[in-house]
């Protein structure tokens, strides 16, 4: 079966490189319901890479979630949620499957199938400063397979929130994927997707809405993330979220470029465990789904 890894690439909002797009992807079906956004959002899940500093205050879990990106690619995503003394901890593991794919030599004759995945374990701690602020940080390993061919990369992320009493409203600061290759695929450096982010979320005060946006930096590249949550009910959730590459998804059709760039999701609390399903419009891109679980402890 013929998939190609370039669709995965242009729906990832990197900075003019490929190598590593999948440090920057949602593995987590609420980010894909939000596009994304909710960096000082205490309900986010993936904390090891959004913000480190989210686990703080988060309660003993399990968390579980996948993802189904256009030409049959899936990410999985585990998170175990723990607390020692005044730390907050989190060991996450998130992989990639591409595929299977058809191998030629230069005249076209097939060589055989090769294969191509990503996998990442990281481990995240945090803990309060103070009443309203919270500090962490995230170290991991990643692995990137093509064939017989491997990465390797060292990354660590630094994450901050701070919550402003009276205002219902929390600013998280991130520095996220700082890196180094500990093996290349080549002897051609590859930049790692290094970022710095500003995300603020404020609870409105005369609608059930929980509204995110975040603003991203990579070295030559921006990005907003715009993102909520609808409490519908005590155990009823919705979401939304769109982002500033809406614009880039257009096609001079009506229907389809109001519907791009659009993404949704739905989550049902039950007791102690948590149901919910997402889906992201990217256009042209295709459609992202994602499932998850999480149970509390």
């Amino acid at each position: 079966m013929y998939r190609f890894i370039i669709v995965f690439f242009a729906i990832v909002p990197l900075s003019a490189q490929t190598a590593y797009a999948s440090l920057d992807i949602s593995y987590h079906f609420r980010s894909i319901g939000m596009s994304g956004s909710g960096l000082s959002d205490l309900s986010s899940s993936d904390a090891s890479n959004l913000n480190p500093a989210l686990l703080s205050r988060s309660n003993k879990a399990l968390i579980i979630s996948a993802i189904q990106y256009p030409a049959s690619i899936r990410t999985h995503f585990f998170e175990f949620r723990t607390k020692w003394n005044s730390w907050y901890l989190s060991t996450t593991y998130k992989g990639v499957n591409y595929g299977d794919f058809l191998e030629r030599d230069i005249n076209g004759e097939q060589l055989g199938n090769f294969s191509a995945s990503d996998a990442w374990i990281a481990f995240a701690f945090a803990r309060k400063l103070a009443p309203f602020s919270d500090i962490g940080f995230s170290t991991g390993l990643f692995q990137s397979r093509i064939g017989t061919l491997e990465s390797f990369l060292g990354l660590i992320t630094f994450g901050s929130r701070v919550s402003i009493p009276k205002t219902s409203t929390s600013i998280g600061v991130t520095i996220r994927n700082i890196g180094i290759a500990l093996e290349s695929f080549t002897s051609y450096k590859e930049d790692i997707p290094t970022s710095v982010s500003i995300g603020l979320t404020h609870e409105l005060r005369y609608l059930p809405l929980l509204l995110s946006v975040d603003a991203i930096w990579w070295r030559d590249k921006n990005m907003v993330k715009i993102g909520g949550e609808f409490s519908i009910s005590e155990n009823l959730f919705l979401y939304l979220g769109t982002n500033s590459l809406r614009n880039e998804l257009q096609i001079e059709r009506l229907w389809m470029d109001i519907s791009s760039g659009i993404s949704m999701g739905i989550a049902y609390d039950i007791n102690q465990m948590s149901l919910g399903f997402s889906f992201a419009n990217n256009g042209v891109g295709g459609i992202m789904l994602g499932l998850g679980f999480a149970r509390k402890f």
